[in-house]
Formats: structure tokens, C-alpha cells, sequence
């Protein structure tokens, strides 16, 4: 059995990969995390909450912002997602959007109060179900293309293999459905249809190539915390995390000869499906110093984990010819069988520096510095049937060390307040690679009204990213340029008792 067939996922890459190996694109799509389910008020300053606390989201951050709380709390936050992505692929311009309803955030706090206001103050528990990432969205490619196809691709990584060896998720479906077909005289080496007819004088490329990409689920974390505080001046505090995965992925990649100029081809339509689910457990530990009153410093440091994932998949093509075989047929279609498989993931350190400087209880300015090495990712099998030797070297050169920068800010007037921030996502891709430059920058607002029992925070979050993608290898590096606008709004309501 050739080697890539224990990890059928591998040649996905090519397919719906923005440009590495798709296990490598795994490996930090699970990794990134993007405060998708943070609190409005958190929100709506940049997710800066790493000294501030007393705010549910702020124990995903810094778990010792748990014990700035002083009284026992339940929230929750229902969040609305618009995202829009459009697309420049070989100077053709299209877009989709995708809305999502979700609980972004919900949990509770249970503080234990000593009476004291000297040495151990509180001791306090929490609990915290947080969406970290959001996978929702829909993206769509389109041009015409004069020089390549993916049945190119198809037909040079079959080369080399007997027609039983093929790829059943990729190439042994275009060769069923006699889009790609041996040379006359070598078994094994392989041309496409839309090259076998080379003496035809219309038999050219100059298909209009057409992709969707439709993503849904998300990366969640379940969050059991303690944390103490100790004079209002240190507060210190650790957890307990689950870390959930739910991702799936419908592409379907599309050509066909709209002016009926290239030689017995009419279409074909290559459908790839993948979902992919996985739990993980670590933890992390944190500390707040509040040295004056005005100014407090946090540190946090969250611990790698090791998502164990399963992998199910399917495949199929379906072609159309102009001239119908001896049988009168002119579609053919071939089904891949249903592919499985188990890995594990191990994910990167994070390392949380932050500073907050708080005027009384009118005004307040936070800012949070988070490190996450990338290159500390690694795959491993389940069975031990695959190395991952290829994939972790790949991590290991085309990611770096990155990092992200929030920043907020609150004004209070009595029970209102009005609050504005701003986060960089810094890219995890080295300077060699395509999409070096793709960070994420979001720019946020929002408003908050509280009472002794009871607040209500309304939060505004845009998030803008461009990012390359590569919808298969070929000699000229086409890729579409991809822009991503993702609006989000959410809402806090917080009982306090």
C-alpha cells in the first residue's frame, strides 16, 4: 500500500489547504484562537482582560481574574455572526456570506467571602463554557483559466502508480471516470482529457474553474476554575480545561467548457467531505498583582494539550463528455468509500503578559500581550501506521512564534459605561511562506448598564483577515486572494446574588 494511503487527509491538501499540507493546516486551525465566545464587556474592549477579572471570559485568559469577584454571579451570551468573504482568482471577482446564532458564552461564579479584609479575602469557584473559535463560513472562487486544471494535478501525482494503487479519494476517481486515462504504451504514466486530444486543433484548456467552500462548528473550551485573593493586592488562580472540536468541510471544485471550444469535454464536478471531531484536557495558572491601587500586572501560562481526533471523509466525481460511448453513455460518476482516521494533536504553549491602569471607578485602560509558538505543534497517529516525520518538519519551517496584542478601554458614568478596543492576530507563517502576511486585525465597541444584581453589556466586534489559497499545485502559482470580513454582535446578561 503506497504510503499516503494510511492518511487519506494528507492529499486533501491540495484541495481545500491554504497552501501547506492539509495536516499542517489542522494542526493550526485547531491551535488559533480567536475569543469567538468572549463576554460583550470583554469583547468590546479587545478581549484585554488578562489583569482586569471579574469578567467570566477573563478566566479563559488569566484564571486568576477569578478571584477578583466579591460576589457569587450566573451569565450567559447569545452572539450573532455575519461573515462575508469575497474572492480575486484570476482577475474574476465572487463572494458569500454566512449568519450564525450561537451561546457564545455562558457559566457561573461561586465566591466564598472570609469577612476579612486583610490577608485571605475570598476564595472563589467558576465554572465557564466559552466558544474559542468559530469555524462557520462559506467561500466561493471563480475564473477562467487558459493554462492549468486540476486534472493536471490528478494526473502527476498518479504518475508512478498502477491504475490499483491510486488515490481512491482523488485520482483513482478521475481515472473511473475517464478524466484521466494512461498513455498509450506506460501503464504508468498518466495524461487528461483535456491533453490526450492534442492533435484535435480545439483541444485546449480555457475551463471555467468554479469552488465552494462551506466550513461550520467551532473549537470550544469548558473551564473549571479557582482562585483566591489575598489582600486585594495578589490574586492567584488555576484551571482545569476541556477543549472540544467539532469542524466540518463540504468543498466542491467545478469545471466545465462554457463556449464548447475544448475537445469532447463537456464538465466534471469533484466533491470533497470532511468532519472532524476531538476533545483534549490541560489547564493553566495565572496571578494578578495590584502593587497601587491604580495599576495591576498579569501573567498567565496555558499548558499545551493533546486533542485526540477522528477523522471521517468521503469523496466522489462526476464527469460529462460530448461524444457518448459504444454504450451511449456521456456522465459518468465514482464514489470514494467512507475514509476514517485517528490522530492526536499536540497544541502550543500560550504565554499571557498584562497591564491595566484603573482611575477609581471612572475609567480604565487594558492591554494584553499573548505568545503562542506554533512550531511547538505535532501530530502523532493513534495506531502508530504513519510517522508524521513530513508534517512535523513542515511546522517546525513553515510556522513561527506570534504574536497578539489587545487592547481596551472603559469609561463609567454611574451605572453606564462606554468601552472601544482593538486586537492584532499576529500570522504564525514564517517570512518563505505565501501567506506570511496573514494576520487578523479587529476593531471593537460597546456599552454596558449594571446594577448591584444585574448588568446587561452590548458588544461590537470587526474582524478583517486576507489570506492566499491555493486551490491546487500548478507551474504558474495561481491563487485566489481572499478577504474576510466578519462582523459579530453580542450580548451579556449577568445575575449577581
Amino acid at each position: 500500500m503506497k504510503k499516503h494511503l494510511f492518511l487519506p487527509v494528507i492529499l486533501f491538501l491540495a484541495f481545500t489547504g491554504w497552501t501547506q499540507a492539509q495536516n499542517e493546516e489542522d494542526a493550526l486551525r485547531y491551535s488559533q484562537l480567536f475569543d469567538a465566545g468572549a463576554t460583550a464587556r470583554s469583547m468590546s474592549m479587545g478581549g484585554a482582560f488578562g489583569a482586569l477579572g471579574g469578567d467570566l471570559y477573563s478566566i479563559h485568559i488569566n484564571p486568576a481574574g477569578l478571584g477578583v469577584f466579591r460576589r457569587s454571579a450566573l451569565a450567559f451570551t447569545p452572539t450573532f455572526m455575519h461573515d462575508k468573504t469575497s474572492a480575486v482568482y484570476l482577475n474574476s471577482y465572487d463572494d458569500d456570506i454566512e449568519n450564525h446564532f450561537s451561546m457564545g458564552n455562558a457559566g457561573g461564579v461561586w465566591a466564598y467571602n472570609t469577612g476579612q479584609s486583610e490577608g485571605w479575602v475570598n476564595f472563589n469557584l467558576g465554572f465557564s463554557y466559552a466558544k474559542r473559535t468559530d469555524f462557520w463560513k462559506n467561500v466561493r472562487i471563480r475564473g477562467v483559466n487558459d493554462h492549468s486544471s486540476m486534472l493536471d494535478d490528478f494526473a502527476n501525482r498518479a504518475d508512478g502508480y498502477s491504475a490499483d494503487e491510486l488515490y481512491p479519494y482523488g485520482e483513482l476517481l478521475a481515472y473511473n471516470t475517464w478524466l484521466i486515462d494512461t498513455v498509450r504504451g506506460n501503464p504508468l504514466d498518466y495524461e487528461t482529457v483535456l491533453s490526450q486530444y492534442g492533435d484535435q486543433p480545439n483541444s485546449t484548456y480555457g475551463e471555467l474553474q468554479r469552488r465552494s467552500i462551506y466550513t461550520s462548528g467551532s473549537s470550544n473550551e469548558y473551564v473549571f476554575a479557582f482562585a483566591t485573593n489575598y489582600s486585594y493586592k495578589l490574586y492567584v488562580g488555576g484551571t482545569f480545561t476541556i477543549r472540544n472540536i467539532q469542524y466540518e468541510s463540504s468543498m466542491i471544485h467545478s469545471e466545465d467548457d462554457r463556449t464548447n471550444t475544448i475537445y469532447d469535454f463537456d464538465y466534471f464536478d469533484y466533491r470533497y467531505h470532511l468532519r472532524t471531531y476531538g476533545n483534549s484536557f490541560t489547564g493553566s495558572l495565572g496571578t494578578i498583582i495590584r502593587p497601587v491601587p491604580i495599576l495591576r500586572i498579569g501573567a498567565a501560562v496555558h499548558f499545551p494539550g493533546v486533542l485526540r481526533l477522528h477523522d471521517s471523509y468521503f469523496a466522489s466525481i462526476e464527469s460529462g463528455f460530448d461524444t457518448p460511448d459504444q454504450d451511449g453513455n456521456k456522465v459518468y460518476r465514482d464514489d470514494s468509500p467512507n475514509g476514517y482516521y485517528d490522530y492526536r494533536l499536540t497544541t502550543p504553549w500560550r504565554f499571557v503578559g498584562s497591564l491595566a491602569f484603573q482611575y477609581k471607578t471612572y475609567a480604565l485602560v487594558s492591554l494584553d500581550y499573548e505568545f503562542i509558538d506554533y512550531r511547538g505543534m505535532r501530530l502523532r497517529s493513534m495506531d502508530g501506521t504513519y510517522d508524521f516525520n513530513q508534517e512535523n518538519n513542515n511546522i517546525r519551517t513553515a510556522y513561527r512564534g506570534a504574536g497578539n496584542v489587545r487592547g481596551g478601554v472603559e469609561v463609567t458614568l454611574r451605572k453606564y459605561a462606554i468601552r472601544a478596543g482593538a486586537a492584532y492576530y499576529g500570522s504564525p507563517y514564517t517570512s518563505g511562506e505565501l501567506n506570511k502576511n496573514a494576520s487578523f486585525m479587529a476593531y471593537t465597541a460597546g456599552l454596558g448598564y449594571r446594577t448591584r444584581e444585574f448588568s446587561i453589556d452590548l458588544g461590537y466586534r470587526y474582524m478583517t483577515h486576507d489570506e492566499n489559497y491555493v486551490l491546487y499545485p500548478n507551474d504558474q502559482g495561481d491563487y485566489a486572494a481572499t478577504s474576510s470580513d466578519r462582523h459579530r454582535v453580542s450580548a451579556t446578561f449577568t445575575f449577581r446574588f
